[in-house]
């Protein structure tokens, strides 16, 4: 059970900061998983993006808010998709 504090908190936290971290977390998750299907580790994944491993760390500590060239940049070096944006039939 959440605590009176918590329930407080998540009633007061505005439902754009809801939606930007459930976003957020599900893009650092994706990137994770392309990861280790290609068998990268962050520090290779920086050398092939010319990028400090420093910068890749702290995409993926979510201390970095992404842009879509850079998502772009991780989904060609990836080789697949990050964001699904469905469209309107």
């Amino acid at each position: 059970m959440r605590s009176k504090v918590a329930k407080r908190i998540q009633k007061e936290t505005p439902e754009e900061v809801r939606v930007f971290v459930r976003q957020y977390t599900d893009i650092i998750v994706r990137i994770n998983e392309l990861l280790q299907q290609k068998g990268y580790s962050q520090k290779e994944l920086a050398a092939r993006m010319n990028k400090r491993p420093s910068e890749i760390n702290k995409w993926l500590k979510g201390n970095h808010n992404f842009t879509l060239k850079t998502i772009a940049k991780l989904e060609a070096e990836l080789g697949a998709s990050i964001i699904d944006v469905r469209k309107a039939s």
